[in-house]
């Protein structure tokens, strides 16, 4: 009878330990995926307005580019072929995607926009995600382990039975 008892206590905290390890395993967030700033860059570099801050993050070249761009943009929009099409022609859709393309990269590369953070990838002061990860699972993994010992003291299942199998009388003079 004992041993059913003391394996229905095992079972028991050995239940609420997996639920326990579930729980934690679960409570780490995810890792950044994006670059940082990314989610401030505009679809289209033009159709922003000429003082939006993000322009004057960017370097002088680029800005002057973009304003030659959109100059060649504006005079094509005068031509024949846009009132007809209307639509610019394809090399001028490629120069505004490459155009684009560059002035992205350049705020993303811009040394007023990287020294906004300069330690993006740290989870805190000392860590990245990686080791923040790392740490909190080494520190999960021992509190489980330690939770098994206080388990076993709080179900009586850390020493045998002090229990004899002989009927034990008293010997006190009491009935």
């Amino acid at each position: 009878m004992h041993f059913i008892l003391t394996n229905q206590r095992l079972l028991c905290g050995l239940a609420l330990c997996t639920g326990v390890a579930l729980v934690q395993g679960c409570s780490t967030g995810p890792q950044p995926t994006q670059v940082y700033r990314s989610e401030q860059l505009p679809a289209d570099w033009f159709a922003i307005a000429p003082t939006d801050w993000r322009l004057s993050v960017l370097p002088t070249p680029t800005r002057e580019y973009l304003a030659s761009v959109r100059a060649t943009a504006e005079r094509e929009r005068q031509t024949e072929y846009f009132r007809f099409y209307g639509r610019y022609s394809d090399a001028t859709l490629k120069q505004l995607a490459e155009a684009n393309n560059i002035a992205s990269t350049a705020f993303l590369t811009a040394p007023k926009t990287v020294n906004r953070q300069l330690t993006p990838e740290l989870f805190n002061t000392a860590e990245t995600h990686d080791e923040a990860d790392w740490h909190f699972a080494a520190n999960a993994n021992n509190d489980l382990r330690s939770l098994q010992n206080d388990w076993g003291r709080l179900w009586l299942t850390d020493s045998p039975s002090r229990l004899s199998p002989y009927p034990i009388t008293p010997t006190g003079g009491q009935p």
